[in-house]
């Protein structure tokens, strides 16, 4: 068929489309809608990909880690008995190179204060590296990070609400009644602390907590916008009625020199001071970090420079940089054997590199199981909602099948009547496409720009809701979505006509032009 054969068949689909003019505005706001929510949940889900991945980066693993082979083997064990010693130089060959590093000792234990006890994962840290390489340091909502060389401990909010140290920030009235009685010994700072607070709003019809309501026993929540100074003073009373004093119960694995492996049990009395209330889940969870340097001698954990890890970062790099090229375990490899060289030193054969996604795999599928189930459904109502609009088209064709039959009469053959129906709903499916790419852009155009606030949902689902994002995160524009529902779209919606038309092209002329 010739180009003007064809041209002449696209006018005659749009006179079609302007004769139907309501049909053709409903099958194209319903294209527009599908169109639309499929870009913005992709978009959505493309974001929390994303951003999960870099708090897992910035707030939990770094780029990579230095460790013992063994180590890595036996991960899901978390082995503390693989150590290794001298970080200080593999540390300073990294930095030659362009890499920020810190030492970490990692261990679990069970915290005990006052009113309960948590099993945590600790993290004994170099306080200045992990300011270089994580995030999360400047997120202690209340109190501070500790400092170097003393036993001060920082921990998550949700080890925090259990050991029921620091400052509560949704407590009963009983509860923080009870603990002014412990922690004020005048009236003025009893009344200072009760300024802090604001009674919880009561959803209407919530029987259990219209009960404590009645009871007197209302839900306080510390007012977010008490001034940093009112929280230091209300800390340092909780601090100075000895409410922040806690335990540590550890039992420590060392090997000797034969491979042994020996268990001692640890006691340590540490200060917290400070609650991680950061981005990312981890840190705010059943987490602690500990000054690595207030456990290596005989008042500490005796560890006498040993450590599990060296956390690895490309110095310089943007936070919303994911790894690339330049932190695989390859690059890192090459740059730590380089630095050692020209150290005199050698990397030794028992050390490895592993990048956080070799440590991260389990959890990326199960990401893309987050990620893809909801796409597929998505995609699923999609087509649904273009079955939907066949059977519209379907409608519209038994509709005019007395007008098919006139124009094949006059000539037209069945190809090129094909053609024109096709065209005709190809071209409801590029402008619905269109339009739902306007309006996906307009509906995501503020969750890229300014996020979307995850915070109470967390603090609902008690700090998870399936990624490792608790706060503010941004969608994504996810180019590939965008042109590709358009133009799956506009395909869809054309190849739709074929079997209606050829149905209708079944019918014979004569018989056609009877139908009514």
């Amino acid at each position: 068929m010739s180009i003007l054969g064809i041209w002449e068949l696209k006018k005659i689909a749009m006179r079609n489309l302007a004769r139907h003019k309501t049909k053709t505005y409903l099958t194209c706001a319903a294209i527009m809608v599908s169109v639309a929510v499929y870009i913005f949940i992709s978009s959505w889900l493309g974001g929390m990909a994303i951003e999960s991945r870099r708090n897992i980066v910035n707030f939990e693993m770094g780029a990579a880690k230095l460790q013992t082979k063994e180590y890595f083997e036996k991960k899901d064990e978390m082995p503390s008995y693989e150590t290794f010693m001298n970080w200080e130089v593999y540390r300073e060959a990294l930095s030659r190179e362009g890499y920020v590093s810190t030492p970490r000792y990692t261990f679990t234990g069970t915290l005990m204060s006052t009113s309960g006890s948590a099993p945590v994962m600790i993290y004994a840290v170099d306080t200045d590296g992990e300011r270089e390489v994580f995030r999360y340091v400047p997120y202690v909502d209340f109190g501070r990070y500790p400092e170097d060389g003393m036993f001060e401990i920082a921990i998550g909010t949700v080890a925090a609400e259990k050991l029921k140290v620091g400052i509560p920030t949704r407590p009963f009235r009983q509860e923080l009644e009870e603990l002014i009685s412990v922690v004020v010994q005048n009236q003025a700072d009893a009344n200072f602390i009760r300024s802090l607070y604001n009674i919880a709003p009561v959803a209407t019809g919530v029987f259990a907590m219209q009960e404590e309501v009645a009871a007197g026993n209302e839900r306080m929540i510390l007012d977010r916008n008490a001034s940093k100074a009112d929280l230091d003073r209300f800390w340092d009373l909780l601090a100075a009625a000895g409410r922040n004093n806690i335990r540590i119960t550890t039992t420590i694995d060392i090997k000797d020199e034969r491979g042994n492996v020996a268990n001692i049990y640890q006691i340590l009395d540490v200060l917290v001071v400070g609650v991680i209330n950061s981005p990312a889940p981890l840190p705010n969870g059943n987490t602690a970090y500990i000054p690595l340097s207030a456990l290596q001698d005989e008042t500490g954990m005796m560890l006498q420079g040993a450590v599990t890890e060296l956390v690895i970062r490309e110095r310089g790099v943007p936070d919303t940089r994911l790894p690339g090229a330049s932190e695989s375990s390859a690059a890192i490899t090459a740059a730590l054997q380089s630095g050692l060289q020209s150290m005199g030193r050698q990397l030794p054969n028992d050390l490895g590199v592993r990048t956080w996604d070799e440590y991260m795999v389990e959890y990326l599928g199960y990401e893309a199981i987050q990620t893809g189930a909801p796409q597929i459904m998505v995609f699923f109502l999609l087509l649904l909602s273009f079955l939907g609009i066949s059977n519209t088209i379907l409608l519209a064709i038994l509709e005019r099948t007395r007008e098919i039959g006139m124009m094949r009469a006059m000539g037209m053959t069945d190809g090129q009547m094909t053609i024109t129906y096709m065209l005709e709903t190809g071209f409801l499916g590029f402008i619905g496409s269109i339009l739902g790419i306007i309006l996906g852009c307009i509906i995501n155009y503020p969750v890229v720009k300014y996020g979307f606030d995850f915070i109470a949902m967390a603090e609902t689902l008690e700090g998870g809701i399936g990624f490792r994002t608790t706060g503010i995160f941004r969608s994504v524009w996810n180019i590939p979505v965008l042109f590709g529902s358009g133009i799956a779209a506009t395909l869809l919606s054309s190849c739709i006509a074929f079997l209606p038309i050829r149905k209708a092209l079944k019918m014979q002329i004569t018989e056609s032009m009877r139908f009514d």
